[in-house]
């Protein structure tokens, strides 16, 4: 059964699933509102994201391609950092193939109820072999295939 804000344990927890309840709707506005000014997201193996311009620029890329249904199966905090296992489904806005999931590891830090850093540890090759994409370091999705 997948988390909801409400399962979180502290404030900062359920920061973080109700940000994740925001990548289903694309409300990019909504979720860099809980980034700092300041913050970092990196999709590992990806280069960083630094800044609220670099973040928006790197989700709208992805949301051009396909859209993100996350399923958080656990998530836990010490201290200013939250940590979640999650499945992400992936799913081309254009239907042409079916959802895939890709299992992800995720860690937050938060500073003064926001995330100031975001990493997400994954397997590149997982989403671009399933999407038919190959995902730049520009996160310029191209089709493959």
């Amino acid at each position: 059964m997948p988390l909801t804000p409400e399962d979180g344990k502290t404030a900062d927890e359920r920061t973080v699933l109700r940000f994740m309840d925001m990548w289903k709707a694309q409300d990019i506005e909504g979720m860099l509102g809980i980034f700092t000014d300041d913050a970092s997201y990196i999709d590992m193996p990806l280069p960083p994201r630094h800044g609220q311009d670099e973040i928006r620029s790197y989700i709208t890329a992805l949301f051009t391609a396909f859209k993100v249904e996350i399923e958080t199966l656990h998530i836990a905090s010490a201290g200013n950092v939250v940590f979640t296992e999650r499945v992400d489904y992936l799913i081309l806005n254009d239907g042409s193939r079916p959802p895939v999931p890709l299992p992800v590891t995720g860690v937050m830090e938060m500073r003064d109820g926001r995330i100031a850093q975001w990493r997400d540890y994954l397997d590149l090759g997982t989403a671009e072999r399933g999407l038919g994409l190959v995902i730049h370091s520009d996160a310029e999705p191209d089709r493959v295939g």
